[in-house]
């Protein structure tokens, strides 16, 4: 979070410095185009979360059992490694 907030300050600096000669407030400028890159970022995200986990519904029906038992240990892995990264 604190190399977030750094990036936002050096963005806003060198905005500022590019548009001090025409008195234009850039701060709100800047976090908004940072706002609406992480919106994207996180519909992208959420749309191939949804895609795979599409693939993975429709493919689950066709599997063999080896397979079936490989993805729940896939699936047992992703969640484990979601628990301990999420504290």
């Amino acid at each position: 979070m604190y190399s977030l907030v750094m990036t936002l300050q050096t963005l806003v600096n060198v905005t500022n410095q590019l548009f001090h000669p025409i008195h234009f407030n850039t701060e709100p400028f800047s976090l908004a185009l940072v706002a609406v890159g992480l919106v994207i970022l996180f519909l992208v995200a959420v749309g191939g979360i949804a895609y795979g986990l599409f693939k993975a519904v429709k493919s689950v029906p066709n599997l063999t059992t080896k397979q079936f038992i490989l993805f729940l240990l896939l699936i047992a892995v992703a969640l484990v490694v979601i628990g301990v990264l999420l504290p």
